[in-house]
């Protein structure tokens, strides 16, 4: 090859190798408009999550925010909970996060702004999500057990022999609504506990095996029924395990 040709060829290359570079340093990056998602609690108040991918190199992970609109008639306050987890599969070994938060004597129409929540590599869903309010700080509506908790469930035969327990978290809402997870990883059967707590604290509910399935009901024994001393929570149930019955011993602590 000429050395003419040779330059020519370089010469083209620069030019190429130029204007590439100035078209990456004008180059704007599209804005990404934040995924929403919403949950309302009728009446009381509405939860309007925001999602924002961090860049828009890639799609995850989403910064996390919320705003609380009070959409009442009256002034709200209390407190509430976010649980997120990584797929549809409710239990304790797909959690994501709990955020607990305080509504801040909201007036009608009046929101709560800049709530920042950790960042998740899931995209919030109805399927996915769980809002709850604990309390509205109404000690006559309130559900005298409302609170979030932690500890154990001791698990006992009929004969009062003990078998195994299990650490669980969990919550009772201002209604009576509960859920407590299991976080034991090698404890399938026992998972979820779910229902409600309704007047005189009589538990209707189920419990949740591994694969989301209902193992057992629940079913009030009526000498030992839940009740919160202080911050224990404590109370017996029976349900059944693989075709036997056993006796649920609550031993929960209230967090403040």
């Amino acid at each position: 090859m000429r050395k003419s040709h040779l330059y020519i060829n370089m010469f083209f290359l620069s030019l190429c190798v130029f204007f590439s570079s100035c078209q990456n340093d004008t180059y704007l990056e599209p804005e990404l408009t934040p995924k929403k998602y919403s949950y309302v609690i009728p009446n009381r108040i509405s939860f309007d999550f925001s999602q924002q991918s961090e860049n828009t190199n890639s799609i995850i992970p989403y910064n996390n925010s919320l705003i609380l609109k009070n959409i009442g008639a009256s002034d709200i306050s209390g407190e509430f909970i976010v649980l997120a987890f990584d797929n549809n599969e409710k239990n304790y070994n797909n959690l994501s996060f709990i955020e607990r938060g305080d509504i801040l004597n909201l007036s009608k129409n009046e929101s709560q702004t800049d709530i920042t929540m950790e960042q998740t590599n899931l995209l919030f869903s109805e399927s996915n999500v769980i809002v709850s309010i604990l309390n509205f700080n109404d000690a006559i509506s309130d559900h005298i057990l409302n609170g979030f908790y932690k500890g154990e469930l001791n698990i006992y035969t009929v004969d009062n022999e003990f078998l195994k327990s299990v650490t669980c978290t969990g919550y009772i809402d201002y209604q009576g609504k509960f859920m407590f997870l299991v976080e034991e990883d090698d404890e399938d059967n026992i998972v979820v506990l779910q229902g409600n707590i309704n007047t005189g604290n009589l538990i209707s509910g189920k419990i949740l095996n591994r694969n989301g399935t209902n193992l057992s009901s629940i079913v009030n024994i009526t000498s030992d029924l839940l009740n919160l001393n202080g911050t224990t929570l404590s109370g017996k149930v029976s349900i059944t395990e693989e075709s036997n019955e056993r006796i649920l011993q609550f031993n929960l602590t209230h967090q403040n």
